[in-house]
């Protein structure tokens, strides 16, 4: 592995567990974390769309990094998102985060507001240039807010400090416009912004993944990951099928409801919805537990 690559391999998003009070539950945030490292997670991303952040003040997301950063203790990189449509709000919680020992930053697009190409590379960019910490970006394109290959490749060539992408857009042609775009010179740790992405983006030229299916099923991104590395891309490809039809059966109910289900059934518990976001239903629970049985998972 590339000693230069401070994101690869199978890294995590954290999902963020409540109390059934609507309280974030640090305790076992912190024994989430451990159990990521202790299953050979290469690396956490905090305060996600998946970590429910959009219900978080800038005060819990901070307090969110500091326990990520305490309990890594520097065995795993950290990386904390910014998820805001204010720049002066990102540059604010960017100081906060670099405060708490944050290993680098990862930028959300802004939501619902339809931004020009121009106004968006400034978002980034804006942001970017207020701290020395390594910067990513995250597409996440159900912020309405997509990230071009045009966008990434300008602020690559301009901005010093960006050094990786989480790519969540499923799309293999971006993917591949993007890797032009920037070239083979430049420093760029692309990594997979979904489960159902591994093999691809790897294929193309991606160094990792970060994963939601880690926080319930770390082995199964693990060792498609030392697979890929491996170059045994027939068994990686069978590993694909898998954790697509794993990745199946955690999309059924309510956003996220069905990992902190299934955390509670594998020994990984992951805390309650926030309300009012709400939990999975008996039906759906009967409806994963069939699929996660047939894929010989529980």
């Amino acid at each position: 592995m590339n000693q230069n690559l401070l994101f690869h391999g199978a890294a995590s998003e954290v999902i963020t567990p409540f109390t059934s009070e609507g309280v974030i539950d640090f305790e076992l945030l912190g024994e989430e974390i451990e159990y990521l490292i202790k299953n050979q997670v290469t690396g956490v991303f905090v305060n996600g769309l998946a970590s429910e952040a959009l219900m978080l003040s800038t005060d819990q997301r901070v307090e969110v990094v500091k326990t990520a950063v305490r309990v890594a203790g520097g065995r795993i990189p950290v990386v904390g998102n910014l998820l805001y449509n204010s720049v002066d709000l990102a540059v604010d919680c960017v100081r906060q985060y670099e405060a708490c020992g944050c290993d680098a930053i990862i930028i959300t697009p802004p939501l619902i507001y339809k931004y020009t190409e121009d106004g968006l590379y400034h978002f980034f960019a804006d942001i970017a240039k207020e701290t020395k910490l390594p910067v990513y970006l995250y597409n996440a394109p159900e912020t309405g807010n997509k990230i071009s290959p045009e966008i990434i490749g300008r602020l690559f060539a301009g901005v010093d400090n960006m050094q990786g992408y989480k790519d969540s857009t499923q799309d293999i042609i971006h993917q591949q416009t993007v890797l032009r775009l920037i070239g083979k010179d430049r420093h760029f740790e692309l990594m997979a912004g979904s489960d159902a992405q591994i093999l691809t983006t790897s294929m193309l030229g991606g160094v990792g993944v970060f994963s939601l299916l880690t926080c319930i099923f770390p082995k199964l991104i693990v060792d498609i990951c030392t697979t890929i590395e491996e170059g045994d891309w027939e068994t990686a490809k069978d590993m694909q099928e898998k954790i697509l039809r794993v990745r199946q059966a955690m999309k059924i109910g309510p956003f996220m409801a069905a990992y902190k289900y299934v955390g509670g059934l594998v020994g990984a518990p992951l805390g309650k919805m926030k309300a009012p976001l709400s939990e999975v239903s008996e039906t759906d629970k009967k409806k994963i537990v069939e699929i996660l049985k047939e894929q010989g998972m529980l």
